[in-house]
């Protein structure tokens, strides 16, 4: 295996990682019952101490640079990512994990990153990037057409997706702009545990928690490990082969949790929801994931759409 097509594989990797966290929180939402705020929250924050103590000298360094102004600028791109996370999360529970990664991180996260990019950051559209923001769009509107009616099915699930989306995107274009003076790791490690202790004091403080047993602990740190690991790769791979084709292979983590689901449900027989017309949502998400290519086919010495970050 050359060394291209082994941070392929690490991406692709990356993107399997997310999609089974995203089947594990659907698991741990409609079969376990545990607590949103607990689940957004948690796993988190032990995401981000794994992240941090990583590389604990690079860690240090971040910590002692960072000055107040970027202090209150990761804050704000961290409650950001909070409020997308726990949309997220109720999206998952409300459409299922296959339905929601290909509305969100599969396809309309991506278009809001090129928009806000556009919008804050002065970059123009060339007709490839509209295209492709057009064919995301399609791939959305296939993603919730009844094929019956063909009429649009909108719930509150399918508009927590699409939102959830814009709050993940604006936290991946805000920590893109941090990302150039410091270091992947403490930073994601920084926002991940920031957004994390929004969320748990959000919880606490205006909504009942349910405190779960010790195995509803045991489950909520194993969540843990899945950005963390998901991160690791990621970047890993963005390092190694670039934005263009890892924001491309990444946005397949919708089409992938689908397959995530089906596989799950060969074994076990749980509370899973699959997309109400698998064959369109698939198609959906096939078409986002060309509109992502188109995104970022560049003139040479052009930019490059900034792919998705894994989400918290």
């Amino acid at each position: 295996m050359d060394r291209r097509t082994k941070y392929i594989t690490i991406v692709l990797f990356s993107a399997l990682v997310i999609a089974y966290e995203s089947v594990a929180i659907e698991v741990a939402l409609n079969t376990l019952f545990l607590d949103i705020f607990l689940i957004g929250s948690i796993p988190s924050i032990i995401a981000g101490l794994i992240l941090i103590a990583f590389n604990p000298r690079k860690t240090a360094q971040t910590l002692r640079a960072i000055n107040r102004k970027e202090w209150v600028f990761i804050s704000i791109l961290s409650t950001s990512a909070a409020i997308g996370v726990i949309l997220w999360y109720d999206a998952v529970g409300r459409i299922g994990a296959g339905k929601e990664a290909i509305l969100g991180g599969g396809s309309s996260e991506v278009l809001f990153i090129v928009i806000l990019s556009a919008i804050f950051l002065g970059e123009r559209l060339k007709r490839l990037e509209v295209l492709g923001s057009v064919l995301i769009l399609l791939g959305v509107f296939l993603v919730l057409v009844n094929k019956d009616s063909l009429t649009l099915t909108m719930g509150i699930g399918e508009m927590e997706a699409i939102v959830s989306s814009f709050f993940l995107g604006s936290s991946a274009v805000m920590i893109a702009r941090v990302l150039r003076d410091y270091g992947v790791l403490p930073i994601s490690g920084l926002e991940l545990v920031f957004s994390g202790l929004i969320l748990l004091v959000i919880g606490v403080l205006i909504f009942p928690i349910a405190w779960p047993d010790a195995a509803g602990w045991l489950v909520m740190a194993g969540l843990g490990i899945f950005p963390a690991i998901s991160i690791l790769t990621y970047y890993a791979g963005l390092q190694a082969i670039g934005a263009s084709l890892t924001s491309v292979l990444f946005s397949m983590s919708g089409i992938l949790t689908v397959i995530a689901q089906a596989s799950v449900l060969l074994f076990v027989d749980i509370d899973i929801q699959m997309p109400e017309n698998l064959l369109l949502a698939l198609i959906g998400g096939l078409i986002a994931v060309i509109g992502v290519y188109l995104l970022n086919i560049r003139p040479s010495g052009g930019r490059k759409v900034p792919g998705s970050s894994p989400p918290a």
